[in-house]
C-alpha cells in the first residue's frame, strides 16, 4: 500500500509539471506580449514541421491564430484546424470565399472562429464541429483586411475598395439567431461609411466607445485623414482626430492612451477622455523617416514598431520612448517589418531582457529577433530563423506563439512554419525529473 502510494504521488508530480493541463482554459494567441520561453538563438532554434498551402502571394495561407493546441488558417476556400505540434489537418471546412490576399488573421472568441473573406465577407464557425453558422456581407463590397476585433458579443471590423472609394466599418453581433441555417444572411447593427475606407485599420474597444482610423481617400500619399471614435453599440459618432495619412494599423490602448501610425510616417499618440472624446491638448506626433503599417508594441514604457526604407529594400525596426514619443534607437532590418511584433519576458528575471521577434517583407522572409532592457540604447538583433529555397519569399505576416513558445509565421512561399525551441524537449524532462528527485528527498530526508 505504501508503494502505491508513493507511486500515486509521483504521477501526480509528472502531471503537475506536464506542460498541457487538461483543466486549464484553453490558451487563444491574442496578445502581441507572452511568457513562455520562445527560442533566443538560431542554434536554440529548429524548424519543428512546416506545410506549404499556397504557392505566392495572391493564394498564400492566412496568418494563423493559436486555439489551445490547434492552429487556425484560412488557405483559399478552405478553413483548416491544424495540429500545433504536427501540422496535419484534423479538420477542415469550407468557405464561401477565400481571404483577401491571406495579410488578415481569422478571429476566435467563445468558441467561434470569424473569417475575414474577399467580396466583404464575414463568416462565423464553431470551432469545436467547424461548421458554417452565418455569413455577413456588407452592401458596400471590398476586401476584408482590417482585423476583426471582439467585444461583449459583437465583432468590429472594415473593408476596403479603393484609395478613392467608400467602404464601411461595422459592428455586427455575433449571436446565431437560426441554428438551423448554416448560411445564415447577417445584417449589420451599424456601419460607419468613409472615402477610403478602412485597411488593416484595427480598433480599440474603449469603455462604451470604439475607436479606428481610415485612409485619406485619395490616391496621392499623405493626405489629411482622421482617427474617429463611435459609440460602439449604436454607431454613434462621438469625435474625430485630424492625423496625416492613410491609418492602417491596430490602435494600441493603454492606461488612458491611444497609440497608433500612418503611412505618411507618423506615430501617434493621444488621450481619451472618459466620454470618448480625444484630448486634444496631449496629442503627440513623431516623424518616422518612412511609412509605418506596424501596430505599436508598448511594454515597460518602451514602444516598438517597424518603419519603412526605400522602396522594397532593407526597413527599421525602432525603439521609442512610449511617454515622451521620442526615438532610444533604431535598427536596420532586411525588409520593412509590416506584421505585429510579438515580445516574449520569460527570461526577463534571469536576463534582464525581453526578446521580440518580427518579420520582415522582403526575400528570404524569416524571422529576426532582437533583444531589449530597460536603458539600453543599441540594438542587439540575430536571424533568429532564415528560409531557404522554395520556402524564401516576401512576408508580410504577423508572428504568433503557442503556450510552449513555438513560433508560428507564414511568407509569400506559401509555406507556414513552426519554429521550436530546441531544449523545449530537454527542459520537459529535466522537470520531471527534478521533481522525482526533490518529491524523494522530501519523503526520505
Amino acid at each position: 500500500m505504501k508503494l502505491k502510494r508513493i507511486l500515486c504521488t509521483v504521477l501526480c508530480a509528472l502531471f503537475l509539471v506536464s506542460p498541457v493541463h487538461v483543466f486549464a482554459a484553453t490558451y487563444v494567441s491574442d496578445s502581441q506580449i507572452v511568457s513562455c520561453k520562445t527560442p533566443v538563438s538560431p542554434a536554440d532554434t529548429e524548424l519543428a514541421w512546416s506545410v506549404k498551402l499556397g504557392t505566392s502571394y495572391k493564394n498564400a495561407p492566412s496568418t494563423q491564430i493559436v486555439v489551445g493546441d490547434t492552429l487556425i488558417v484560412m488557405s483559399n476556400k478552405k478553413l483548416l484546424k491544424l495540429n500545433v505540434k504536427t501540422g496535419k489537418t484534423i479538420k477542415s471546412a469550407d468557405m464561401v470565399d477565400m481571404p483577401s490576399y491571406s495579410y488578415t488573421p481569422p478571429m476566435y472568441a467563445d468558441g467561434v472562429i470569424y473569417c475575414p473573406l474577399d467580396n466583404a465577407k464575414i463568416q462565423a464557425f464553431n470551432y469545436k464541429t467547424m461548421k458554417s453558422m452565418w455569413v455577413y456581407t456588407d452592401p458596400l463590397g471590398g476586401q476584408s483586411l482590417t482585423p476583426i476585433t471582439y467585444s461583449n458579443g459583437c465583432i468590429y471590423t472594415g473593408f476596403w475598395n479603393d484609395e478613392d472609394r467608400k467602404a464601411n466599418y461595422v459592428c455586427i453581433n455575433v449571436a446565431d439567431e437560426n441554428k438551423k441555417e448554416t448560411h445564415e444572411a447577417k445584417k449589420a447593427t451599424w456601419a460607419y461609411t468613409s472615402l477610403g475606407g478602412f485597411y488593416w485599420a484595427g480598433c480599440a474597444v474603449v469603455g462604451s466607445n470604439v475607436i479606428f482610423g481610415c485612409d485619406d481617400g485619395t490616391i496621392y500619399a499623405n493626405k489629411n485623414s482622421k482617427a474617429v471614435s463611435l459609440n460602439k453599440n449604436t454607431g454613434k459618432f462621438v469625435d474625430f482626430l485630424p492625423i496625416v495619412g492613410d491609418q492602417r494599423s491596430s490602435m494600441t490602448y493603454l492606461n488612458g492612451t491611444l497609440y497608433f501610425t500612418t503611412k505618411a510616417g507618423y506615430l501617434y499618440s493621444v488621450r481619451l477622455n472618459s466620454n470618448g472624446t480625444f484630448n486634444d491638448s496631449s496629442v503627440k506626433r513623431l516623424s518616422l523617416g518612412g511609412a509605418s503599417t506596424s501596430t505599436p508594441l508598448i511594454y515597460n514604457g518602451r514602444l516598438y514598431l517597424g518603419v519603412q526604407g526605400n522602396g522594397f529594400g532593407a526597413g527599421y525596426f525602432k525603439v521609442i520612448d512610449a511617454n515622451k514619443l521620442t526615438v532610444i534607437y533604431s535598427a536596420q532590418t532586411k525588409g520593412y517589418p509590416q506584421g505585429k511584433f510579438l515580445l516574449s519576458d520569460a527570461y526577463l528575471k534571469d536576463t534582464g531582457k525581453v526578446n521580440i521577434y518580427i518579420t520582415y517583407n522582403c526575400a528570404p522572409g524569416g524571422v529576426t529577433m532582437f533583444t531589449d532592457s530597460v536603458g539600453q540604447v543599441k540594438a542587439e538583433k540575430q536571424e533568429l530563423y532564415t528560409p531557404a529555397g522554395d520556402k524564401s519569399n516576401y512576408c508580410i505576416s504577423s508572428i504568433y506563439a503557442d503556450e510552449n513558445g513555438t513560433l508560428f509565421y507564414k511568407n509569400d512561399s506559401g509555406y507556414i512554419f513552426a519554429l521550436r525551441n530546441k531544449t523545449e524537449k530537454v527542459s520537459f524532462f529535466k522537470r520531471i525529473i527534478n521533481a522525482i528527485v526533490s518529491f524523494f528527498k522530501k519523503l526520505f530526508g
